[in-house]
């Protein structure tokens, strides 16, 4: 990891130097007067007097450069349509859907190589892991916010979202890959599934009618009951809201700050070559610092995703007014 960062920071780095070493010898040409011009630069003088004047629309060649290392470095930030992993003659609508899909895939291999990793009801190698991680996410999570009777029903759901969340996140730190959970499309659809959960415990248990009217606090006084059924339906759907935008925000922050520290490469290099040099320390030091931040923020996300979902699960499985 740290190699390729390293050879990404110099050839991001270099192209600025070869763009201004280029420009040199065509300006020293056209300001220096009575010098033999060579046949390959008369073209410029021609080209240059059949524009109009004040037609300024010609592009420097150092910006072309800065724009493709901005393209190559916001591949973990932007999706691609009409994506192809590793050049197969395969086309994916979008990059974030080939890897969603390839995270899913992951979950099911891990989650089947765990089971048959149990001999005699104890499990080995992958399969502690898993273990422990499902345990805790059912004694922590499911039981304690849910309750012992109910919190097994949503245990496989709740896995589903830390299971999926964490390996997202993971996956999109390897190179030239992508985060799906930084998609605000895929972030939505897991707050929308938390949502129909939060409202199957309430309405499973109390039924259309007693789920709505556990909403509203018991004894309300009536002239404050139209503003209460507003606040309430509004917080509603503000549980889910958040969760989907907190995942979204956190995941495309930490890609959006690794983005910036690498972009201060080539950003110098417009300076000098020698700048541009002295900044890749820096800009590789402080984004693999993010980077390693990056692994804890995809436990934390994951856990939080998943503890927030158990908790407003329970809050209508069980209304405390």
């Amino acid at each position: 990891m740290i190699l390729g960062a390293s050879l990404l920071a110099l050839i991001l780095a270099l192209p600025q130097t070869e763009a201004r070493v280029a420009e040199t010898p065509a300006a020293a040409v056209a300001t220096t007067p009575g010098t033999p011009t060579p046949a390959p630069t008369q073209e410029l003088p021609a080209a240059h007097s059949s524009a109009p004047p004040g037609d300024h629309t010609a592009a420097p060649a150092g910006g072309e450069k800065h724009e493709a290392a901005g393209d190559v470095l916001m591949h973990h930030v932007l999706d691609q349509p009409n994506y192809q992993p590793l050049g197969l003659p395969i086309t994916f609508p979008t990059k974030h859907l080939f890897f969603l899909i390839l995270v899913m895939v992951i979950v099911i291999v891990v989650a089947r190589m765990a089971v048959a990793s149990y001999r005699n009801g104890t499990p080995s190698g992958i399969g502690t892991a898993v273990e422990t991680l499902v345990v805790y996410v059912r004694d922590e999570m499911a039981e304690k916010n849910i309750g012992h009777g109910q919190g097994a029903r949503y245990t496989p759901l709740l896995l589903s979202f830390f299971f999926f969340i964490l390996v997202a996140a993971l996956v999109g730190l390897l190179p030239f890959s992508a985060t799906s959970t930084g998609n605000i499309s895929v972030t939505l659809a897991l707050a929308f599934i938390s949502f129909l959960a939060q409202q199957h415990a309430g309405i499973s248990n109390y039924g259309v009618v007693g789920h709505f009217k556990n909403l509203l606090p018991h004894g309300i006084p009536l002239v404050l009951l139209p503003v209460m059924i507003v606040v309430e339906v509004l917080g509603m759907f503000t549980k889910p809201f958040a969760l989907m935008v907190r995942l979204f925000a956190n995941m495309m922050a930490g890609h959006m700050m690794i983005t910036a520290l690498l972009l201060l490469v080539p950003v110098s290099a417009q300076v000098s070559q020698n700048t541009g040099i002295a900044m890749i320390p820096v800009s590789l030091g402080l984004a693999l610092f993010i980077m390693l931040l990056e692994v804890l923020v995809a436990f934390i996300q994951a856990y939080v995703f998943t503890l927030f979902s158990a908790i407003f699960i329970g809050m209508y499985a069980h209304p405390s007014h």
